[in-house]
């Protein structure tokens, strides 16, 4: 069986050539190739695929390390990644449980509901889609240790969503990511999130064992392939007085 034959570059000669491999191979990353933790050909094979420097691949391949898509580890090679460590929104909130000194907890997740509907204004600029167009919309509550924090409605583009919209509730499992690409080919290699202040109204208020009106962590999330496509738009509602923020400066 012969390797497929690498993608084409980009023809916008704006573009210098190292940005135009990254975006051949994260192409190639977004088609599922390369599934997460599988090892890339040798840096000398994608050069000579491509018909570039072995440092002009090199560089291609330090942008997509930087972009946390692939992995290079000292002597073994290159590898493809999971989606962020980080991705959880969880991270965000205090977790105290007694469960923790035995090891991490793997977050619950629970569907309330799952249906087709249009993307709604903000959902739709943030997705690149117009507003109305097809979309699948997630109302899921995750907790941890038994404890409710977050109450979510996401939203997932159709078609690419498409293999969702039969599952059953329960089919959905803990993790959205990982069902995301099984099912739908759709590999999360970055978030961003943006983090403020709202009131709880009465459904979200319920949810989370709060009063109407009470202050809650809005985090509102953008889920981008590797090709740098928007697949998911995310409103997670917490509680107020379990946020925290941590940041690492050098």
């Amino acid at each position: 069986m012969t390797d497929p034959a690498p993608l084409p570059l980009a023809e916008d000669p704006r573009l210098p050539l190292h940005a135009r491999l990254r975006d051949a191979l994260a192409r190639r990353l977004a088609a599922g190739e390369w599934p997460p933790g599988t090892a890339l050909p040798a840096e000398s094979r994608l050069a000579q695929d491509y018909g570039v420097a072995l440092q002009t691949m090199r560089r291609a391949l330090s942008h997509l390390e930087q972009e946390g898509l692939v992995e290079r580890r000292q002597g073994r090679g290159t590898f493809s990644r999971q989606a962020p460590a980080a991705a959880s929104l969880l991270r965000f909130f205090l977790l105290r449980h007694a469960g923790e000194a035995k090891g991490p907890i793997l977050p619950e997740s629970r569907i309330l509901s799952a249906r087709q509907e249009g993307l709604p204004p903000e959902a739709a600029a943030r997705l690149g889609r117009p507003a109305g167009a097809p979309a699948l919309r997630l109302e899921r509550l995750r907790a941890w240790g038994g404890e409710t924090l977050l109450a979510e409605t996401i939203h997932l583009p159709l078609p690419e969503a498409a293999p969702l919209l039969a599952l059953p509730p329960e089919g959905y499992g803990a993790l959205l990511y990982p069902l995301l690409q099984a099912r739908c080919g759709l590999l999360v290699a970055r978030v961003e999130d943006e983090v403020s202040v709202g009131r709880a109204d009465a459904a979200t208020a319920l949810a989370l064992g709060l009063q109407a009106g009470e202050a809650v962590i809005l985090a509102d999330r953008t889920a981008f392939d590797a090709a740098g496509r928007a697949v998911e738009h995310r409103i997670a509602r917490g509680r107020a007085d379990r946020f925290r923020y941590r940041a690492t400066a050098t």
